[in-house]
């Protein structure tokens, strides 16, 4: 239930870092698309965090909606935390399904096809009025949960399938 600016002026907060200016692009606390994909699918071009084994209910949270049905937010099928969901290679919960997880980059289809996805630490900053997102959520179906799967929506956007993850800069690391 939080928006990008939301998420953003959480991640800069958690970073130490001043939250007020939320709305900016800054250096990125939220993940980029690259870094999101990797830290899903490591390495190796995984169809899933776990592999390329189909979605099941064991693996990931994902198609618990029902058409018609609402749900209080007490209600919502979303998973606890800590729970062994969508684990990627190096044991980061939920990487497939339970919410989508905001990324630091505009949106875009193209990205991927242009020269500046090849750059080091690609992040698409051409403001487009949509902000990625990625992995997947309860609300929709397993095949949006791979780990190349993307798309985006406004940043003022909030529902019941979104949330985000923190990115840090290593310990030690000048800022």
């Amino acid at each position: 239930m939080v928006s990008w600016f939301g998420a953003n002026a959480y991640a800069l907060w958690a970073n130490r870092m001043d939250w007020h200016k939320y709305r900016l692009q800054n250096e990125p606390v939220l993940p980029t698309e690259a870094q999101w994909e990797y830290a899903a699918r490591g390495a190796a071009p995984r169809r899933y965090p776990w592999g390329a084994e189909p979605v099941t209910i064991q693996r990931a949270q994902v198609g618990l909606h029902r058409a018609r049905e609402t749900y209080d937010d007490e209600l919502m099928p979303l998973a606890c935390v800590n729970s062994h969901l969508g684990m990627s290679p190096f044991d980061l919960h939920h990487m497939a399904g339970n919410v989508w997880q905001w990324c630091a980059d505009w949106y875009s289809p193209m990205f991927y096809a242009s020269p500046e996805s090849c750059k080091p630490d690609a992040r698409n900053d051409q403001p487009s009025g949509i902000k990625s997102e990625r992995g997947g959520s309860w609300v929709t179906p397993g095949e949006l949960a791979r780990s190349s799967y993307r798309r985006g929506r406004p940043p003022l956007a909030r529902g019941r399938c979104l949330g985000f993850r923190c990115v840090s800069p290593p310990l030690g690391a000048c800022r």
